[in-house]
């Protein structure tokens, strides 16, 4: 099933290009680079450079991520929860 941005919360998210364009941490504004891992409130992005970040889901008020259609921005609180309740939670 392709990735659209009214689907996406129901992907696995490891492997997609992600930008945090928002976040209550402005430290972390602009990080960018592919999720690694996810847990329950946290996502992991290794940036270009090699060097991994860990983001809470409910700092990053405004997150980009890419898809093939474009760009899905959606806020990190949708987030919350670990990956494999999304589903049930989502219905």
């Amino acid at each position: 099933m392709t990735i659209t941005a009214e689907n996406i919360l129901y992907h696995e998210l490891i492997g997609i290009q992600a930008v945090i364009e928002d976040s209550s941490d402005n430290s972390l504004r602009g990080v960018s680079g592919k999720i690694r891992s996810e847990t329950r409130n946290m996502i992991s992005v290794e940036k270009n450079s090699g060097e991994t970040v860990m983001i809470a889901k409910k700092v990053a008020t405004k997150l980009g991520l890419k898809i093939d259609s474009g760009v899905c921005f959606i806020s990190g609180s949708s987030l919350i929860g670990k990956p494999e309740d999304r589903l049930a939670r989502l219905h």
